[in-house]
C-alpha cells in the first residue's frame, strides 16, 4: 500500500478557503523552469449574467412608507439609482404584476403581470421609461409573476430574479412552493426579495421565497433602505461566481470514467456529499498536480467540503498532499477546493501512467446517481511538472516565523478596483500599489500578485467603518458582520489561515488585516506544510458575510507587497530524467519574513534573477486558452541555448479528451 499524506489539518484551521491545483504543462527538456499556466480568458461577467426587477405594483403600493411619502414613490426613486448604476453592458430587464386589473373577482387578477422590459443590454433608457410608468393599481399575483419571470430569464446561465413587494400573494399557487420550482431549475439561478415595510405572513412568505431560491432577504422601510437593498443586490448579480474550462462528466463509480489530460476542465458535484471519478492519462517521471474549486449554492450557514485523492487503477493510494477542508467560510461567498499531487520520484505512483483521481463533497459516502438541480459546478486543473535536475543546489525550506506583518502605513485612498468572483477571473495588482474596493455582504473578491522564487508576499487590507445604511442593517440584525482575508497559492492551496475583523453598529475606526507568506521554495514543499513552494500568482481573497437584513458596500483598501530578489529558479529536465533529493544535512534555511515582510535572511542563489516572459497562445474563444510564461533569465542568449538543446512543447493526446489550447509544461513561473 503506497504511502499518503494528509494536509486536512491545517486546511481546516486555515478557514476552509477554496484550493485548486492548477498548472497546466507542457513537457520541456533540460534546463527549463516550472509548467506554468495562467488564467484562461473569462468572459466579463456582466455581460454573462442576467436579471430581472420583478416589481409589485399592487394597490397597497400607494400606502405611506416610513416617512410618511408613498411607497411608490420610494420605490421609483431607488429603482432610479438602481438603474443609473448597471454596468452599461448589463443584460437586465423589468417585469410588474398587479398592475392593470383592479377587480379582485376579474378571472384575469391572478395573471395580472406584463414584461414591462425585455432582458438585454444597452435598455437604461427603456427601463427608466418603464420605472416613471409605474403605478400602484391591482391585486399581487406573485407566483404566476415570479413564474413568468423565471421564463423571461431563459434556462440557463447566472439569472438573478430581485422581487419587491409590499405584502401577501392574493392568488394561487403558494409563492414559496413556485420558488421551489424555480430553484429546482438548477443552482445558476437565484430570487432575491426586499420586503417593503412588511410584518407577519407576508414577510415570512417573502423570506421563505428568498431561502428556498437561494437568495438574501431584506427589509426596507424607506427609500434610503430600497435603494441601499436594491443596488447591492443588482451588483452582486452582476458579480457571479463562474466556473471555466472544457465540460466533462465524472461519474459516481471508477468504472467508466472518463479520461482527461493536463489542462483546465469544469464538472459538477452534489455540493453536499458526492463522488465523482476522473481517469488521468500521466506522463511517467513528471510530478502530478490536481485540483479542484467550487462555489456552494446560498450563503447559509452550513459548512461544506470537498477533497481530493489520486490513486492507481488497482485501487492503492498515492503519496498525494490529499488536501480538504471543512468550509469556515460560511455564510460568505467563498469557494472551496483542495489540490493533490503525485511527486515525479514518488516510488510507488512517480512512473506510473494511468492514475484514478477522486473528487469527493463532505463525507463522500453516498454518491449520486444523477445530480440534481443543486449541483456545484467546479474547475478540475490537471498540471505536470517536468523533475527538478538541480535540487541539491536550491536553498532548503524556509523557515516559518510567528511575527506579525507590520500594521497599515501607507496613505487611504487608492486606484479604484473590483477583484474577481473567483480565481480564473482574479484582477491583478501590481505590487507595492494601494487599490481601492468595496464589498457586499455575502461576497467575495479575488485579487492575483505575481511572486516570483525567493520572494514574499505581504497581504495587506484595511477596512473603512461601515456606513450608515450598513450600521442600521446590522443594528436590526443584532449580529455583527466579518470581513475575511485569506491567501492562496498558485493552486488555489489556502496558506495558514486567514485574518478578520468584526464591524458593527459601534464601528467607528478603520480596521486592518495583513497576512505573509514564507519565502517562495521550491524546496519548501519537503515539509509537507508550507504551500509556498512554487512562484507564479499568488491570491488574496477578502469576504464578508452576509447579512439577514440587508446591508450596503463595504469599502476597503488591498495591496500586495512583495519583497525579496529574485532566486533559487529551478531546472527542469525532461520527463522521466532523474530528480534528486534534498541535501540530509541541515542547509542555510531560505530567508523568512520579518514583520515588516522584509526579508531577514538570505538565499542561496542558482544562477541569479531572472525575468518573465509571457508568450501568448492563441484563443479561440474556448476556455482553455492560457497564456504560457516563459522563463528567460538572460534574454536572447538563454532563448537560442534552449532552442539549440531542443526544447519543446507539445499537448499529449493518447486517445483522451483535450481542452482546447491546453496549458503545457515547459519551463516557466505558474501563472493561472
Amino acid at each position: 500500500m503506497a504511502r499518503r499524506l494528509y494536509l486536512t489539518a491545517p486546511l481546516i484551521a486555515a478557514g476552509g478557503l477554496g484550493l485548486l491545483a492548477g498548472t497546466t504543462p507542457a513537457h520541456a527538456a533540460l534546463t527549463t523552469p516550472p509548467a506554468a499556466t495562467a488564467a484562461p480568458a473569462v468572459t466579463p461577467v456582466a455581460a454573462q449574467a442576467r436579471l430581472m426587477m420583478l416589481l409589485d405594483a399592487s394597490g397597497s403600493m400607494s400606502a405611506p412608507d416610513s416617512t410618511g411619502k408613498p411607497k411608490i414613490d420610494a420605490a421609483r426613486s431607488a429603482l432610479h439609482q438602481v438603474v443609473n448604476s448597471l454596468p452599461a453592458d448589463a443584460n437586465a430587464g423589468m417585469r410588474v404584476f398587479g398592475a392593470t386589473v383592479k377587480d379582485k373577482a376579474s378571472p384575469k387578477a391572478c395573471t395580472d403581470s406584463q414584461l414591462a422590459v425585455p432582458v438585454a443590454t444597452g435598455n437604461k433608457a427603456a427601463l427608466s421609461t418603464a420605472v416613471d410608468a409605474y403605478k400602484p393599481f391591482g391585486e399581487t399575483p406573485m407566483a404566476y409573476a415570479m413564474q413568468q419571470a423565471a421564463n423571461d430569464l431563459g434556462p440557463s446561465g447566472k439569472r438573478s430574479m430581485i422581487l419587491v413587494s409590499d405584502g401577501e400573494d392574493t392568488c394561487s399557487p403558494d409563492p414559496c412552493k413556485v420558488a421551489q420550482q424555480i430553484a429546482d431549475q438548477g443552482i445558476d439561478l437565484k430570487i432575491d426579495v426586499v420586503g417593503f415595510r412588511v410584518s407577519g405572513k407576508a414577510q415570512k412568505d417573502l423570506q421563505c421565497i428568498a431561502k428556498i431560491g437561494r437568495g438574501s432577504y431584506y427589509d426596507a422601510s424607506n427609500t434610503q433602505d430600497l435603494t441601499a437593498s436594491l443596488k447591492t443586490l443588482s451588483t452582486r448579480a452582476f458579480r457571479p461566481f463562474a466556473v471555466s474550462g472544457k465540460p466533462v462528466a465524472g461519474t459516481p463509480i471508477v468504472d467508466g470514467a472518463p479520461t482527461i489530460t493536463p489542462g483546465q476542465w469544469t464538472s459538477k458535484i452534489g455540493q453536499d456529499e458526492d463522488v465523482r471519478y476522473y481517469q488521468v492519462k500521466h506522463t511517467p517521471g513528471t510530478t502530478l498536480h490536481v485540483s479542484a474549486v467550487g462555489r456552494p449554492g446560498g450563503t447559509d450557514d452550513k459548512s461544506r467540503s470537498i477533497s481530493v485523492s489520486i490513486d492507481r487503477t488497482d485501487g492503492s493510494s498515492c503519496y498525494g498532499s490529499d488536501s480538504a477542508w471543512s468550509s469556515d467560510w460560511a455564510k460568505t461567498a467563498m469557494p472551496i477546493g483542495a489540490v493533490a499531487r503525485v511527486d515525479a520520484n514518488d516510488e510507488e505512483c512517480g512512473h506510473v501512467e494511468n492514475l484514478t483521481v477522486k473528487v469527493k463533497t463532505g463525507a463522500g459516502g453516498k454518491p449520486q446517481q444523477e445530480l440534481g438541480p443543486d449541483a456545484m459546478p467546479f474547475e478540475l486543473r490537471v498540471v505536470e511538472e517536468n523533475p527538478v535536475t538541480n535540487v541539491p543546489s536550491l536553498p532548503a525550506p524556509a523557515e516559518s516565523t510567528s511575527d506579525s506583518p507590520a500594521d497599515w502605513s501607507y496613505s487611504l485612498t487608492g486606484a479604484p478596483a473590483t477583484g474577481g468572483a473567483g480565481f480564473s477571473d482574479a484582477l491583478e495588482l501590481k505590487p507595492n500599489t494601494t487599490y481601492a474596493a468595496t464589498l457586499l455582504p455575502g461576497e467575495v473578491q479575488i485579487f492575483k500578485v505575481p511572486v516570483q522564487y525567493g520572494q514574499t508576499l505581504v497581504a495587506r487590507t484595511n477596512v473603512a467603518p461601515p456606513s450608515l445604511p450598513m450600521k442600521a442593517a446590522l443594528e436590526t440584525s443584532k449580529e455583527s458582520l466579518d470581513v475575511r482575508m485569506g491567501l492562496f497559492n498558485p493552486e488555489r492551496q489556502s496558506y495558514s489561515g486567514y485574518d478578520s475583523v468584526s464591524l458593527s453598529e459601534y464601528t467607528t475606526d478603520r480596521a486592518d488585516m495583513a497576512s505573509d507568506t514564507r519565502v517562495v521554495n521550491w524546496r519548501n514543499r519537503e515539509d509537507g506544510m508550507t504551500p509556498t513552494y512554487l512562484a507564479g500568482d499568488y491570491y488574496i481573497a477578502v469576504t464578508a458575510e452576509d447579512v439577514p437584513t440587508g446591508g450596503a458596500p463595504i469599502s476597503f483598501l488591498v495591496r500586495g507587497d512583495v519583497t525579496g530578489t529574485p532566486t533559487g529558479q529551478p531546472a527542469y529536465g525532461a520527463p522521466g530524467a532523474t530528480q534528486a533529493e534534498g541535501p540530509d544535512e541541515d542547509a542555510t534555511p531560505s530567508g523568512s519574513p520579518s514583520s515588516s515582510g522584509t526579508p531577514t535572511g538570505s538565499a542561496s542563489p542558482t544562477g541569479g534573477s531572472s525575468q518573465v516572459a509571457v508568450a501568448p497562445v492563441a484563443d479561440d474563444g474556448d476556455d482553455g486558452g492560457l497564456p504560457m510564461p516563459l522563463l528567460v533569465g538572460g534574454g536572447v542568449a538563454l532563448i537560442a541555448a534552449l532552442i539549440g538543446g531542443g526544447v519543446w512543447m507539445a499537448l499529449r493526446s493518447k486517445g483522451s479528451q483535450t481542452p482546447p489550447n491546453a496549458p503545457q509544461s515547459i519551463g516557466q513561473t505558474w501563472q493561472y
